[in-house]
Protein backbone atom coordinates (compact mmCIF):
# COMPACT_ATOMS: atom_id res chain seq x y z
CA UNK A 1 0.00 0.00 0.00
CA UNK A 2 1.43 3.35 -1.06
CA UNK A 3 1.26 6.12 1.52
CA UNK A 4 1.89 9.79 0.72
CA UNK A 5 3.58 11.67 3.57
CA UNK A 6 3.69 15.44 4.01
CA UNK A 7 4.51 17.58 7.03
CA UNK A 8 2.71 20.41 8.76
CA UNK A 9 2.53 21.43 12.40
CA UNK A 10 0.69 23.09 15.23
CA UNK A 11 1.51 25.11 18.32
CA UNK A 12 0.59 23.86 21.78
CA UNK A 13 1.17 26.80 24.06
CA UNK A 14 4.77 27.79 23.41
CA UNK A 15 5.64 24.32 22.08
CA UNK A 16 5.85 23.34 18.42
CA UNK A 17 4.39 19.95 17.52
CA UNK A 18 5.25 18.59 14.03
CA UNK A 19 2.28 16.89 12.38
CA UNK A 20 2.78 14.16 9.80
CA UNK A 21 -0.11 13.89 7.33
CA UNK A 22 -0.42 10.46 5.69
CA UNK A 23 -2.69 9.92 2.67
CA UNK A 24 -3.61 6.57 1.22
CA UNK A 25 -6.18 5.27 -1.27
CA UNK A 26 -8.26 2.12 -1.40
CA UNK A 27 -10.89 0.40 -3.53
CA UNK A 28 -14.56 0.71 -2.75
CA UNK A 29 -17.33 3.25 -2.76
CA UNK A 30 -16.15 6.89 -2.79
CA UNK A 31 -15.42 8.08 0.75
CA UNK A 32 -13.11 10.61 2.38
CA UNK A 33 -12.13 9.94 6.00
CA UNK A 34 -9.89 11.90 8.37
CA UNK A 35 -8.54 10.47 11.60
CA UNK A 36 -6.24 11.78 14.32
CA UNK A 37 -8.41 13.96 16.60
CA UNK A 38 -9.24 16.49 13.89
CA UNK A 39 -11.59 19.37 14.68
CA UNK A 40 -14.45 20.67 12.56
CA UNK A 41 -12.22 23.32 10.97
CA UNK A 42 -9.89 20.58 9.69
CA UNK A 43 -12.83 18.46 8.47
CA UNK A 44 -14.00 21.45 6.42
CA UNK A 45 -10.70 21.40 4.51
CA UNK A 46 -12.06 18.46 2.49
CA UNK A 47 -14.30 20.78 0.46
CA UNK A 48 -11.79 23.63 0.26
CA UNK A 49 -9.13 21.27 -1.09
CA UNK A 50 -11.56 19.56 -3.44
CA UNK A 51 -12.54 22.81 -5.17
CA UNK A 52 -8.99 24.24 -5.08
CA UNK A 53 -7.82 21.16 -7.01
CA UNK A 54 -10.52 21.81 -9.63
CA UNK A 55 -9.02 25.29 -10.17
CA UNK A 56 -5.92 23.63 -11.68
CA UNK A 57 -7.81 20.85 -13.49
CA UNK A 58 -7.18 18.15 -10.89
CA UNK A 59 -9.41 16.14 -8.60
CA UNK A 60 -9.23 13.82 -5.63
CA UNK A 61 -8.85 10.19 -6.84
CA UNK A 62 -12.01 8.09 -6.90
CA UNK A 63 -12.51 5.42 -4.25
CA UNK A 64 -11.80 5.43 -0.54
CA UNK A 65 -9.43 8.14 0.69
CA UNK A 66 -7.96 7.93 4.17
CA UNK A 67 -6.01 10.81 5.74
CA UNK A 68 -4.27 10.41 9.10
CA UNK A 69 -2.94 13.31 11.17
CA UNK A 70 -0.16 12.12 13.49
CA UNK A 71 0.42 12.17 16.45
CA UNK A 72 -3.16 11.15 17.15
CA UNK A 73 -3.31 12.20 20.81
CA UNK A 74 -3.12 15.94 20.05
CA UNK A 75 -6.17 17.82 18.79
CA UNK A 76 -5.70 19.32 15.30
CA UNK A 77 -7.55 22.54 14.53
CA UNK A 78 -7.25 25.40 12.07
CA UNK A 79 -7.33 25.96 8.33
CA UNK A 80 -3.53 26.08 8.06
CA UNK A 81 -3.45 22.33 7.27
CA UNK A 82 -5.17 22.95 3.90
CA UNK A 83 -2.05 23.52 1.82
CA UNK A 84 -0.26 20.45 3.20
CA UNK A 85 -3.26 18.26 2.42
CA UNK A 86 -3.58 19.70 -1.07
CA UNK A 87 0.15 19.21 -1.70
CA UNK A 88 -0.24 15.54 -0.84
CA UNK A 89 -2.95 15.09 -3.45
CA UNK A 90 -1.27 17.26 -6.08
CA UNK A 91 2.46 16.60 -5.71
CA UNK A 92 2.91 13.73 -3.28
CA UNK A 93 5.62 13.49 -0.64
CA UNK A 94 7.50 16.50 0.71
CA UNK A 95 10.07 17.01 3.45
CA UNK A 96 9.29 20.71 3.79
CA UNK A 97 6.93 22.02 6.45
CA UNK A 98 3.73 23.10 4.70
CA UNK A 99 1.19 25.56 6.12
CA UNK A 100 -1.47 27.82 4.63
CA UNK A 101 -5.19 28.21 4.09
CA UNK A 102 -6.56 27.41 0.63
CA UNK A 103 -9.59 29.21 -0.84
CA UNK A 104 -12.06 27.64 -3.25
CA UNK A 105 -10.49 29.43 -6.22
CA UNK A 106 -7.05 28.06 -5.38
CA UNK A 107 -5.55 31.16 -3.77
CA UNK A 108 -3.36 30.54 -0.72
CA UNK A 109 -3.67 32.73 2.34
CA UNK A 110 -1.68 33.23 5.53
CA UNK A 111 -3.60 32.85 8.79
CA UNK A 112 -2.59 33.80 12.30
CA UNK A 113 -2.09 30.12 13.08
CA UNK A 114 0.12 29.77 9.98
CA UNK A 115 2.43 32.50 11.26
CA UNK A 116 2.54 30.95 14.72
CA UNK A 117 3.45 27.55 13.31
CA UNK A 118 6.17 28.92 11.00
CA UNK A 119 7.81 30.94 13.79
CA UNK A 120 7.58 28.12 16.33
CA UNK A 121 8.92 25.59 13.81
CA UNK A 122 11.84 27.87 12.96
CA UNK A 123 12.67 28.23 16.65
CA UNK A 124 12.66 24.42 16.85
CA UNK A 125 15.17 24.04 14.02
CA UNK A 126 13.00 23.69 10.90
CA UNK A 127 14.36 25.77 8.02
CA UNK A 128 12.46 24.69 4.87
CA UNK A 129 8.86 25.76 4.29
CA UNK A 130 6.10 25.85 1.70
CA UNK A 131 3.76 28.64 2.73
CA UNK A 132 1.74 31.68 1.58
CA UNK A 133 3.44 35.00 0.84
CA UNK A 134 4.91 36.45 4.01
CA UNK A 135 5.75 40.07 4.86
CA UNK A 136 9.37 41.13 4.56
CA UNK A 137 9.37 41.96 8.28
CA UNK A 138 8.59 38.32 9.08
CA UNK A 139 11.23 36.92 6.73
CA UNK A 140 13.91 39.17 8.27
CA UNK A 141 13.41 37.35 11.57
CA UNK A 142 14.37 34.05 9.91
CA UNK A 143 17.38 34.93 7.72
CA UNK A 144 18.51 31.35 7.05
CA UNK A 145 15.02 30.03 6.30
CA UNK A 146 14.26 28.51 2.88
CA UNK A 147 10.76 29.66 1.92
CA UNK A 148 8.85 28.52 -1.15
CA UNK A 149 5.96 31.01 -1.11
CA UNK A 150 2.85 30.57 -3.23
CA UNK A 151 -0.13 32.80 -3.95
CA UNK A 152 -2.00 30.12 -5.92
CA UNK A 153 -1.89 26.35 -5.87
CA UNK A 154 -0.87 26.36 -9.55
CA UNK A 155 2.59 27.44 -8.41
CA UNK A 156 3.05 24.03 -6.80
CA UNK A 157 2.93 22.60 -10.32
CA UNK A 158 4.97 25.32 -12.06
CA UNK A 159 7.63 25.58 -9.32
CA UNK A 160 7.44 29.38 -9.41
CA UNK A 161 7.86 31.05 -6.03
CA UNK A 162 6.34 34.40 -5.07
CA UNK A 163 8.11 37.41 -3.63
CA UNK A 164 7.57 38.72 -0.11
CA UNK A 165 4.90 41.24 0.76
CA UNK A 166 6.47 44.69 1.05
CA UNK A 167 6.25 46.40 4.42
CA UNK A 168 4.84 49.87 4.86
CA UNK A 169 7.69 52.15 5.89
CA UNK A 170 7.94 54.43 8.88
CA UNK A 171 5.32 52.83 11.10
CA UNK A 172 7.67 52.07 14.00
CA UNK A 173 8.73 55.65 14.57
CA UNK A 174 5.20 56.95 14.16
CA UNK A 175 3.87 54.48 16.76
CA UNK A 176 6.23 55.53 19.54
CA UNK A 177 4.94 58.14 21.97
CA UNK A 178 7.25 59.13 24.81
CA UNK A 179 6.74 61.14 27.98
CA UNK A 180 7.21 64.60 26.44
CA UNK A 181 3.56 65.58 26.93
CA UNK A 182 3.35 64.15 30.46
CA UNK A 183 3.27 66.77 33.24
CA UNK A 184 5.11 66.04 36.47
CA UNK A 185 8.76 65.15 36.98
CA UNK A 186 7.94 62.62 39.72
CA UNK A 187 5.75 60.42 37.56
CA UNK A 188 8.25 60.67 34.70
CA UNK A 189 10.99 59.41 37.00
CA UNK A 190 8.85 56.51 38.19
CA UNK A 191 8.11 55.53 34.58
CA UNK A 192 11.82 55.74 33.76
CA UNK A 193 12.84 53.54 36.70
CA UNK A 194 10.14 50.99 35.93
CA UNK A 195 11.11 50.75 32.26
CA UNK A 196 14.86 50.69 32.98
CA UNK A 197 14.79 47.77 35.42
CA UNK A 198 11.58 45.99 34.33
CA UNK A 199 9.86 46.80 37.61
CA UNK A 200 6.09 46.43 37.92
CA UNK A 201 4.38 49.62 39.05
CA UNK A 202 1.08 50.60 40.66
CA UNK A 203 0.03 54.20 39.97
CA UNK A 204 -2.50 55.55 42.45
CA UNK A 205 -4.15 58.92 42.52
CA UNK A 206 -7.37 60.87 42.25
CA UNK A 207 -9.33 60.86 38.97
CA UNK A 208 -7.86 62.87 36.10
CA UNK A 209 -4.25 63.16 37.29
CA UNK A 210 -2.83 61.26 34.28
CA UNK A 211 -2.32 57.69 35.53
CA UNK A 212 -3.63 55.99 32.39
CA UNK A 213 -1.88 58.49 30.13
CA UNK A 214 1.52 57.55 31.60
CA UNK A 215 0.75 53.84 31.40
CA UNK A 216 -0.02 54.06 27.68
CA UNK A 217 3.29 55.82 27.00
CA UNK A 218 5.59 53.43 28.83
CA UNK A 219 6.54 51.44 25.72
CA UNK A 220 7.63 54.68 24.06
CA UNK A 221 10.68 54.96 26.32
CA UNK A 222 11.77 51.32 25.94
CA UNK A 223 14.30 50.05 23.40
CA UNK A 224 12.95 48.42 20.25
CA UNK A 225 12.38 44.68 20.30
CA UNK A 226 15.22 42.40 19.23
CA UNK A 227 14.64 39.84 16.47
CA UNK A 228 14.56 37.00 18.98
CA UNK A 229 11.89 38.80 21.03
CA UNK A 230 9.83 39.44 17.90
CA UNK A 231 10.12 35.81 16.87
CA UNK A 232 9.00 34.61 20.31
CA UNK A 233 5.98 36.92 20.19
CA UNK A 234 5.14 35.79 16.65
CA UNK A 235 5.37 32.11 17.67
CA UNK A 236 3.09 32.69 20.66
CA UNK A 237 0.46 35.03 19.25
CA UNK A 238 0.87 35.24 15.46
CA UNK A 239 1.26 39.03 15.73
CA UNK A 240 4.25 41.23 14.95
CA UNK A 241 3.73 44.78 16.29
CA UNK A 242 5.84 47.68 15.07
CA UNK A 243 7.09 48.30 18.61
CA UNK A 244 6.79 46.59 21.97
CA UNK A 245 3.16 45.64 22.63
CA UNK A 246 1.06 47.72 25.00
CA UNK A 247 -2.11 45.82 25.92
CA UNK A 248 -4.83 47.86 27.63
CA UNK A 249 -7.04 45.35 29.45
CA UNK A 250 -10.52 45.80 30.87
CA UNK A 251 -11.59 45.13 34.45
CA UNK A 252 -14.44 42.91 33.20
CA UNK A 253 -12.08 40.53 31.37
CA UNK A 254 -12.69 36.81 31.82
CA UNK A 255 -9.91 34.49 33.05
CA UNK A 256 -9.82 32.76 29.65
CA UNK A 257 -9.44 36.06 27.83
CA UNK A 258 -6.89 37.36 30.31
CA UNK A 259 -4.67 34.31 30.84
CA UNK A 260 -5.58 32.19 27.82
CA UNK A 261 -7.80 29.23 27.08
CA UNK A 262 -6.62 25.73 27.96
CA UNK A 263 -7.66 24.72 24.43
CA UNK A 264 -4.82 26.74 22.93
CA UNK A 265 -5.83 30.40 22.61
CA UNK A 266 -3.35 32.83 24.22
CA UNK A 267 -4.62 35.57 26.53
CA UNK A 268 -3.79 39.22 27.08
CA UNK A 269 -0.79 38.44 29.27
CA UNK A 270 0.83 36.57 26.35
CA UNK A 271 -0.03 39.26 23.81
CA UNK A 272 1.80 41.67 26.17
CA UNK A 273 4.95 39.47 26.24
CA UNK A 274 8.08 41.67 26.30
CA UNK A 275 5.85 44.72 26.38
CA UNK A 276 3.51 46.46 28.81
CA UNK A 277 0.30 45.09 30.30
CA UNK A 278 -1.95 47.92 31.47
CA UNK A 279 -4.57 47.11 34.10
CA UNK A 280 -6.73 50.19 34.58
CA UNK A 281 -8.89 50.35 37.72
CA UNK A 282 -6.85 47.50 39.19
CA UNK A 283 -9.02 46.75 42.27
CA UNK A 284 -12.11 46.31 40.08
CA UNK A 285 -10.75 43.16 38.43
CA UNK A 286 -12.24 39.80 39.34
CA UNK A 287 -10.71 38.13 42.36
CA UNK A 288 -9.71 35.03 40.39
CA UNK A 289 -7.78 37.21 37.92
CA UNK A 290 -5.97 39.11 40.69
CA UNK A 291 -5.10 35.86 42.45
CA UNK A 292 -4.03 34.17 39.22
CA UNK A 293 -1.80 37.13 38.43
CA UNK A 294 0.42 36.21 41.38
CA UNK A 295 1.74 33.05 39.73
CA UNK A 296 2.16 34.75 36.36
CA UNK A 297 4.23 37.57 37.87
CA UNK A 298 6.45 35.06 39.66
CA UNK A 299 6.95 32.61 36.75
CA UNK A 300 6.69 35.11 33.84
CA UNK A 301 4.63 32.42 32.12
CA UNK A 302 1.08 31.03 32.08
CA UNK A 303 0.59 27.39 32.98
CA UNK A 304 -2.68 25.69 32.00
CA UNK A 305 -3.90 22.10 31.96
CA UNK A 306 -6.41 20.65 29.51
CA UNK A 307 -7.13 17.02 30.25
CA UNK A 308 -3.78 15.24 30.23
CA UNK A 309 -2.14 18.09 28.30
CA UNK A 310 -0.15 20.88 29.93
CA UNK A 311 0.28 24.19 28.11
CA UNK A 312 2.77 26.96 28.76
CA UNK A 313 2.64 30.45 27.28
CA UNK A 314 5.29 33.13 27.74
CA UNK A 315 4.10 36.13 29.77
CA UNK A 316 7.14 38.25 30.53
CA UNK A 317 5.42 41.63 30.61
CA UNK A 318 5.88 44.86 32.55
CA UNK A 319 2.74 45.40 34.62
CA UNK A 320 1.47 48.96 34.91
CA UNK A 321 -1.61 49.01 37.15
CA UNK A 322 -3.64 52.13 37.91
CA UNK A 323 -6.10 52.71 40.70
CA UNK A 324 -8.15 55.32 42.48
CA UNK A 325 -7.55 55.41 46.25
CA UNK A 326 -11.18 54.60 47.08
CA UNK A 327 -14.50 53.85 45.33
CA UNK A 328 -15.38 57.54 44.88
CA UNK A 329 -11.78 58.40 44.01
CA UNK A 330 -11.22 61.40 46.28
CA UNK A 331 -9.46 59.98 49.32
CA UNK A 332 -6.31 62.05 49.78
CA UNK A 333 -7.55 64.87 47.51
CA UNK A 334 -6.28 68.28 48.69
CA UNK A 335 -9.69 69.96 48.25
CA UNK A 336 -12.47 67.42 47.69
CA UNK A 337 -13.84 65.18 50.45
CA UNK A 338 -14.14 61.40 50.18
CA UNK A 339 -17.80 60.33 50.43
CA UNK A 340 -17.17 56.64 51.09
CA UNK A 341 -17.62 54.95 54.44
CA UNK A 342 -14.47 53.77 56.25
CA UNK A 343 -15.59 50.16 55.79
CA UNK A 344 -15.90 50.46 52.00
CA UNK A 345 -12.54 52.25 51.75
CA UNK A 346 -10.78 49.58 53.80
CA UNK A 347 -12.43 46.86 51.72
CA UNK A 348 -11.29 48.63 48.55
CA UNK A 349 -7.71 49.03 49.80
CA UNK A 350 -7.77 45.42 50.94
CA UNK A 351 -7.93 44.32 47.31
CA UNK A 352 -4.68 46.22 46.71
CA UNK A 353 -2.73 44.85 49.65
CA UNK A 354 -1.41 41.43 50.50
CA UNK A 355 0.30 38.98 48.10
CA UNK A 356 -0.64 40.85 44.91
CA UNK A 357 0.72 44.21 46.09
CA UNK A 358 3.86 42.45 47.36
CA UNK A 359 4.65 41.41 43.81
CA UNK A 360 4.41 44.95 42.42
CA UNK A 361 7.77 46.68 42.84
CA UNK A 362 6.69 50.34 42.95
CA UNK A 363 3.63 52.04 44.45
CA UNK A 364 3.41 55.71 43.53
CA UNK A 365 0.94 58.44 44.41
CA UNK A 366 0.35 60.66 41.35
CA UNK A 367 -0.36 64.29 42.25
CA UNK A 368 -2.22 66.77 40.10
CA UNK A 369 0.14 69.62 41.02
CA UNK A 370 3.53 67.92 40.63
CA UNK A 371 6.37 70.25 39.59
CA UNK A 372 6.98 69.85 35.88
CA UNK A 373 10.76 69.73 35.76
CA UNK A 374 12.24 68.32 32.57
CA UNK A 375 13.62 64.78 32.88
CA UNK A 376 16.29 64.76 30.20
CA UNK A 377 17.17 61.97 27.77
CA UNK A 378 14.70 59.46 29.22
CA UNK A 379 14.88 56.98 26.32
CA UNK A 380 18.68 57.17 26.18
CA UNK A 381 19.07 56.57 29.92
CA UNK A 382 16.68 53.62 29.83
CA UNK A 383 18.60 52.08 26.91
CA UNK A 384 21.90 52.55 28.74
CA UNK A 385 20.58 50.75 31.83
CA UNK A 386 19.28 47.90 29.68
CA UNK A 387 22.72 47.45 28.12
CA UNK A 388 24.45 47.70 31.51
CA UNK A 389 22.20 45.18 33.24
CA UNK A 390 22.32 42.83 30.26
CA UNK A 391 26.12 42.79 30.27
CA UNK A 392 26.11 42.26 34.05
CA UNK A 393 23.59 39.41 34.30
CA UNK A 394 23.04 37.82 30.88
CA UNK A 395 25.35 34.95 31.80
CA UNK A 396 23.07 34.29 34.81
CA UNK A 397 20.02 33.82 32.57
CA UNK A 398 18.28 37.21 32.89
CA UNK A 399 18.87 40.78 31.72
CA UNK A 400 16.88 43.03 34.10
CA UNK A 401 17.13 43.81 37.80
CA UNK A 402 13.42 43.04 38.09
CA UNK A 403 14.14 39.47 36.95
CA UNK A 404 16.70 38.59 39.65
CA UNK A 405 15.41 35.46 41.45
CA UNK A 406 14.55 36.08 45.09
CA UNK A 407 17.00 33.48 46.36
CA UNK A 408 19.88 35.24 44.58
CA UNK A 409 19.12 38.90 45.33
CA UNK A 410 21.51 39.12 48.29
CA UNK A 411 24.21 37.43 46.23
CA UNK A 412 23.90 39.54 43.07
CA UNK A 413 22.93 42.93 44.56
CA UNK A 414 25.79 43.95 46.79
CA UNK A 415 25.40 46.78 49.31
CA UNK A 416 27.67 48.32 51.91
CA UNK A 417 27.29 47.77 55.65
CA UNK A 418 25.65 51.16 56.30
CA UNK A 419 23.14 50.66 53.49
CA UNK A 420 22.35 47.14 54.68
CA UNK A 421 21.79 48.32 58.25
CA UNK A 422 19.38 51.02 57.05
CA UNK A 423 17.56 48.43 54.94
CA UNK A 424 17.24 45.95 57.81
CA UNK A 425 16.02 48.65 60.20
CA UNK A 426 13.44 49.92 57.67
CA UNK A 427 12.16 46.42 56.95
CA UNK A 428 11.78 45.64 60.65
CA UNK A 429 10.12 48.97 61.49
CA UNK A 430 7.61 48.80 58.62
CA UNK A 431 7.00 45.07 58.99
CA UNK A 432 7.83 44.39 55.35
CA UNK A 433 7.95 40.87 53.96
CA UNK A 434 11.06 39.17 52.63
CA UNK A 435 9.69 39.59 49.11
CA UNK A 436 9.32 43.34 49.65
CA UNK A 437 12.88 43.50 50.94
CA UNK A 438 14.12 41.86 47.74
CA UNK A 439 12.14 44.28 45.62
CA UNK A 440 13.67 47.24 47.46
CA UNK A 441 17.15 45.89 46.69
CA UNK A 442 16.33 45.35 43.02
CA UNK A 443 14.91 48.87 42.78
CA UNK A 444 17.95 50.34 44.50
CA UNK A 445 20.21 48.67 41.95
CA UNK A 446 18.24 50.14 39.03
CA UNK A 447 18.14 53.61 40.59
CA UNK A 448 21.91 53.50 41.10
CA UNK A 449 22.40 52.37 37.49
CA UNK A 450 20.28 55.29 36.24
CA UNK A 451 22.46 57.67 38.21
CA UNK A 452 25.63 56.07 36.84
CA UNK A 453 26.72 54.91 40.31
CA UNK A 454 28.75 51.73 40.74
CA UNK A 455 27.65 51.17 44.34
CA UNK A 456 24.19 51.50 45.85
CA UNK A 457 24.09 54.55 48.10
CA UNK A 458 21.82 55.47 50.99
CA UNK A 459 19.97 57.96 48.78
CA UNK A 460 19.20 55.19 46.28
CA UNK A 461 17.87 52.94 49.04
CA UNK A 462 15.74 55.69 50.59
CA UNK A 463 14.08 56.38 47.24
CA UNK A 464 13.40 52.67 46.73
CA UNK A 465 11.85 52.37 50.21
CA UNK A 466 9.61 55.37 49.48
CA UNK A 467 7.87 53.36 46.77
CA UNK A 468 6.46 50.96 49.40
CA UNK A 469 4.67 53.58 51.52
CA UNK A 470 1.61 54.66 49.53
CA UNK A 471 -0.91 52.05 50.71
CA UNK A 472 0.00 52.43 54.43
CA UNK A 473 -0.33 56.21 54.02
CA UNK A 474 -3.81 55.84 52.49
CA UNK A 475 -4.86 53.54 55.30
CA UNK A 476 -3.81 56.23 57.79
CA UNK A 477 -6.23 58.67 56.16
CA UNK A 478 -9.25 56.48 56.87
CA UNK A 479 -10.99 57.64 60.08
Amino acid sequence: MDVVKVWSGLTFGDRFVPVEIQITYGAGLPAFHMVGMVSESVEESKERVRYALKSVGKSIPQGRVMVAFLPSEVTKSGAHFDLALLHGFLKGNSERLIVGEVALDGTVRATVQSLRVIAAAYNSGTKKFICPRLPESVLKLMPDGDFFMVEHVSQLLSGETSTAVEDEGGTECQGRIGLNDVKGSGIKRVAMIAAAGWHHVLLMGNPGVGKSMVAERMVGIMPSMSNSEKLDLLASTGTLPDHRPARFTSWNSTPAGFFGSAKGTPGEVTFAHRGVLIMDEFPQYRKDILEGLRTVLDCRAVLASYGSQRLTWPADFLLVATSNPCPCGYLGHPKKVCKDSPTSVMRYLGRLSGPVADRIDMHYWVKADEPNEDVKAVEERVCNVWELQKSRWESEGFIHAGHIPGERVDELVEVGSSVRKLLDDSVEKAGLSRRERHKILRLSRTIADLEGAHDIGINHLIEAISYRQVIPWLRSLVP
